[in-house]
């Protein structure tokens, strides 16, 4: 299995910090935000290539970081993803990022998609074991327990294991399941990226392709127990850093 992480956002909502940091190499608990995932990463067989995409802009900090892990001895493979683009009105898209990355990184295996900003204080096993085992794209999801919370994100329907229905920053929630950008997805889905482009579909959000994939294919979503944060704005990263400095 790959694992793309996504790092390739300018951090226009984390100014003035975020014109100088990418969000994903952030400290958190004194190590880059990036760094929580790629330790928790190394922790399962299955995953055998690790992926960063990322921006000129920010290049010259993702290579060192990747250099280090390398250095340091990580145990799996680590490659590095430049899209061509330096500045935000360049930015290709979440979706299309996506299928930039797939087709850079010649990915033919099954895959997992983590946006680098995401912050869980919880292991992947469950959505691996279940994507393993039912070879179903599977989705995390977190209960925010809060409508008023839930409108700012992708909201989630669950029949059982199964999505029924997904809207993306409603303003009635149907529940307060909330989709993470932490995917697991079957090799043929690398088509399905090239599909939704090729049809000229939003290309921006990834909500918008969970959607689109799930009127296809059948799609699951696991519920994970523990903190989430997306961490999108400055406050939110305030947020976690005072809350992860206490412990």
């Amino acid at each position: 299995m790959d694992v793309i992480l996504l790092c390739g956002g300018f951090g226009k909502r984390m100014e003035p910090i975020g014109l100088f940091i990418p969000k994903a190499l952030l400290p958190i608990k004194g190590r880059p935000l990036l760094d929580h995932i790629i330790e928790d990463l190394g922790n399962y067989k299955e995953v055998e290539r690790i992926i960063i995409s990322t921006n000129k802009k920010f290049i010259d900090q993702f290579e060192y970081y990747v250099n280090s892990k390398r250095e340091g001895g990580f145990g799996k493979k680590l490659e590095l993803i430049i899209e061509h683009t330096s500045h935000d009105g360049e930015k290709l898209g979440a979706i299309r990022g996506v299928e930039y990355v797939l087709e850079k990184a010649g990915v033919k295996n099954d895959f997992m998609i983590i946006a680098g900003d995401n912050y869980y204080e919880f292991d992947l096993k469950e959505i691996i074991a279940h994507f393993e085992k039912t070879g179903k794209a599977t989705i995390c999801l977190h209960d925010v327990k809060s409508i008023e919370e839930a409108k700012r994100f992708g909201v989630v329907e669950l029949r059982g294991e199964r999505m029924i229905g997904f809207e993306e920053k409603p303003e009635n929630p149907k529940s307060t399941l909330i989709s993470t950008v932490i995917y697991a997805l079957p090799k043929e889905s690398v088509e399905m990226f090239r599909k939704y482009i090729s049809e000229k579909n939003n290309p921006d959000a990834l909500g918008h392709f969970v959607k689109w994939y799930m009127q296809k294919e059948e799609t699951h979503g696991i519920v994970c127990k523990g903190n989430w944060f997306d961490i999108g704005t400055f406050e939110t990263y305030k947020r976690v850093f005072e809350m992860t400095s206490n412990k």
